[in-house]
């Protein structure tokens, strides 16, 4: 709705005698950017400024009659006159006209532009999931430490949503705008009209995730250079983009490993080690530090729901021989979030 501001009696002639200077072309850059926002003030001042305009016009008209010999240049004047008034008056109505839609035109695009900027941004804490609802109606899930940025309403073409993080997208179908979730500066986008699918492209991470759960999605990847590789996925595949390489890999897997965060589990299958330390600093908020390169070539297998991470660590040194000392972290919260640091080495 647009806000009504209704000028004062004193506000009102000091703004008159500014219209009677523009209307006459005396007007200074700082009287002319006054009268523009006193147009914007009200509808009503428009008309405000074609009624000042008619009376200037009539007033001058007075004054050149006064000032001739009335015998003598009354059919002339006559003749003028109406031509005079109507070029005048349409001139300003012109005007006017012309600054109103200027007026609605900016408005308008500065509505559409404010609305185009307006986005909502979700994020989770390490440890901590969500699940949203988007404009929609698609159901996303979204994993501990992730942010998904995402606009207050969807364009006409796409639904565009930004990941830095791990998300489940459940997607509502809609033939006409494609969902498309874009990672890291757009550096990977996963297109889809109507599917099931999850996606684990963290900021931090130099592999970027994506495992197809139901329809179809078209995975676009960019490098260095600028140049899209494109590649579909269909139900039960895994595509897996290392950005360091641009080298994209595509494998047959089970979808309940790679979604069964949503459920607050996590699952590793016969999975190497550094996918499993990658999994656990995002989702309890720690950085790892392997102090022997072999552990690195070790793979883990298990199960775990609802535990702590001194847990899970336990049951990766009984099953790996693994020793792990944790130490807190030491920093001030001002220079931004702690993590806590692991260390492993080989027992």
């Amino acid at each position: 709705m647009r806000e009504e501001t209704v000028l004062s009696q004193d506000e009102t002639e000091i703004v008159e005698v500014h219209l009677l200077r523009y209307l006459r072309g005396n007007s200074t850059e700082t009287e002319k950017a006054r009268i523009t926002e006193w147009l914007k003030m009200h509808p009503d001042n428009e008309k405000t400024l074609l009624q000042i305009a008619r009376m200037y016009d009539a007033q001058r008209s007075r004054e050149r009659i006064r000032q001739r010999n009335p015998h003598a240049a009354f059919h002339k004047m006559q003749k003028r006159r109406k031509r005079r008034i109507f070029l005048r008056r349409f001139s300003v109505a012109a005007a006017c006209v012309a600054l109103a839609v200027s007026i609605v035109a900016n408005y308008y695009f500065l509505s559409q532009k404010k609305a185009e900027q307006q986005f909502i941004t979700i994020r989770t804490n390490a440890g901590m999931r969500t699940s949203l609802n988007l404009p929609d109606g698609t159901e996303v899930h979204l994993n501990a430490s992730g942010t998904l940025t995402y606009p207050a309403s969807f364009g006409a073409k796409e639904r565009r949503v930004t990941l830095d993080g791990e998300g489940y997208f459940q997607v509502a179908r809609d033939a006409k705008r494609p969902f498309i979730v874009s990672v890291e500066n757009r550096r990977m986008e996963v297109e889809a009209l109507g599917t099931a699918f999850n996606i684990q492209a963290y900021a931090s991470d130099s592999l970027l995730k994506t495992t197809l759960v139901e329809g179809s999605v078209r995975i676009g990847m960019q490098n260095e250079v600028g140049a899209w590789k494109h590649a579909k996925l269909k139900p039960s595949e895994k595509a897996v983009y290392n950005r360091n390489g641009s080298i994209l890999k595509i494998t047959s897997v089970n979808p309940v490993y790679d979604t069964a965060w949503i459920q607050g589990r996590l699952m590793f299958r016969d999975m190497p080690v550094p996918e499993v330390l990658m999994r656990l600093s995002h989702f309890y908020g720690v950085t790892f530090d392997v102090e022997d390169a072999v552990i690195n070539h070790y793979t883990f297998t298990g199960t775990f729901e609802n535990r702590q991470l001194s847990q899970v660590l336990d049951y990766l040194c009984i099953s790996s021989r693994i020793g792990y000392k944790i130490i807190p972290s030491t920093e001030d919260d001002s220079r931004g979030v702690r993590r806590t640091k692991v260390i492993l080495k080989k027992r």
